[in-house]
């Protein structure tokens, strides 16, 4: 029943512009590396690679956007972190940067065409608008400013260095921690206009440290959202019309200030209800979300996706401004079967009144 395009598809969604049916664009990632058979490693730092795993996933499925990325670390690389390279993962963080703060202030920020992996990123992105020309929706890595400050340091050190501040602790190293908040919040910038200009559609800031399963509401409000609503801006300026926040974890709380940052989307992950989040903020930003990535798109059957899908649908497609998402990254070893009929269930119904 489909007479869009998948891209046409998702930016009339976002924009709450009737469709033809439900755009459904699960996150993933390393699943494209084993659906293909190639390497997690080469995946992560060989955009060739991940370019052909994308695709291969994509003939498989059929999705409306293909998702650019495969781990966190790829700008952090850039500031001097080092990460781990193991066959059958995704790098990880080994040895942040510093040892202490007060380093901080002799940290550059990288250059998105030259510094850490994000060449890598860039290349890939600019592979796969080339292989899809203007038929799939493409979406940008991109992690959020409080987590890549947390890598300067480690992510215990910094959540630690953050409430010594908050509380006024002997040893708190304010004018430091907001200098990290700065760098990263302008390495991202970069990155993303690096990315629009690569040929991305959609944006992504994921600042899932900042998640209310982590940090209390006010912590969120004042060392993560400015800093993400200052991205948005930056970007926008630049000409992206499409931005997407994501966050893990139970947001409830705070979604209003997620709608304030200027997110043009906002990811919802499977800890919030879809009805609350439609209501709370879905007359200001576009929603994504959000079938069970472990219970259901890992562990389940492709009747329980269905039901999952069609509930997140029933829930929050009304009124436009709904896309079908997984609540986080698909696990690498889901059964393409139960993202299939995730899907399935978005492109064989039309878009709900």
């Amino acid at each position: 029943m489909s007479t869009l395009s998948s891209r046409e598809r998702v930016f009339r969604a976002i924009r709450r512009q009737p469709t033809d049916c439900v755009a459904a664009m699960p996150y993933m990632y390393d699943i494209a590396a084993q659906t293909a058979g190639i390497p997690v490693l080469e995946f992560s730092t060989n955009p060739e690679a991940m370019v052909r795993a994308q695709l291969t996933l994509h003939e498989q499925l059929g999705q409306d956007v293909i998702a650019i990325g495969a781990d966190n670390y790829y700008i952090a690389e850039g500031f001097g972190c080092g990460t781990t390279r193991n066959e059958g993962e995704i790098p990880v963080l080994i040895k942040p940067p510093l040892q202490s703060m007060d380093g901080v202030f002799d940290l550059e920020v990288p250059d998105p065409q030259r510094h850490g992996r994000m060449p890598v990123m860039l290349e890939a992105l600019k592979l796969a608008r080339k292989a899809v020309g203007d038929t799939v929706a493409l979406r940008s890595p991109g992690t959020g400013p409080f987590a890549l400050a947390s890598y300067f340091i480690g992510s215990q050190q910094w959540l630690l260095e953050i409430a010594m501040v908050e509380h006024g602790l002997e040893g708190a190293n304010k004018a430091a921690v907001l200098h990290a908040l700065e760098l990263s919040t302008e390495a991202l910038i970069r990155f993303g206009k690096a990315c629009h200009d690569a040929g991305a559609d959609i944006l992504h800031c994921g600042d899932s440290l900042a998640s209310c399963n982590v940090i209390s509401p006010g912590t969120y409000k004042r060392f993560s959202w400015p800093y993400s609503k200052r991205v948005f801006e930056a970007w926008h300026a630049h000409g992206a019309q499409n931005t997407l926040l994501h966050i893990c974890g139970d947001s409830t709380r705070v979604l209003d200030l997620y709608a304030d940052t200027g997110a043009d989307i906002v990811e919802i992950d499977n800890a919030v209800n879809m009805a609350t989040a439609k209501g709370r903020i879905g007359d200001r930003t576009a929603i994504v979300g959000n079938v069970h990535t472990v219970v259901e798109l890992l562990e389940g059957t492709p009747e329980m996706v269905r039901a999952s899908a069609q509930r997140c649908i029933d829930e929050a497609g009304a009124g436009g401004g709904f896309l079908l998402g997984s609540g986080c990254i698909v696990p690498r070893h889901a059964p393409l079967e139960n993202v299939r009929a995730m899907i399935e269930v978005a492109h064989s119904q039309p878009y709900p009144n």
